[in-house]
């Protein structure tokens, strides 16, 4: 059996980051993502971002566990969404103009 991935199955998964700068990343499905937006204000406390980044939602379940860092709150967890980034350079340029064309703004 080949672990060669098909073009289809490429193009299903993005490649996501917690924050813009943050060393981990994940794989999940394109399916999994919703509320893909164009962001250049972090919210909370954190600094400013040097530029707008791609972001969207994904619920934690649908991320590898242990593959970002972040808390489930509950006992037991529940699953809950996840604020991400999706970066042109970690990503197939196809993936990311498609998600990108998907962004409202």
């Amino acid at each position: 059996m080949s672990s060669m991935k098909t073009e289809s199955e490429i193009s299903s998964i993005a490649f996501v980051r917690r924050r813009w700068n943050a060393p981990e990343i994940a794989q999940v499905s394109v399916d999994d993502i919703w509320d893909l937006q164009m962001r250049n204000e972090p919210g909370g406390v954190c600094g400013a971002f040097p530029r707008a980044f791609l972001c969207a939602h994904v619920w934690c379940d649908k991320i590898r566990t242990g593959t970002l860092t972040h808390n489930c709150q509950s006992d037991p967890p529940a699953p809950h969404e996840l604020l991400v980034f999706i970066l042109p350079t970690d990503n197939a340029a196809a993936v990311y103009e498609g998600l990108r064309a998907r962004a409202r703004g």
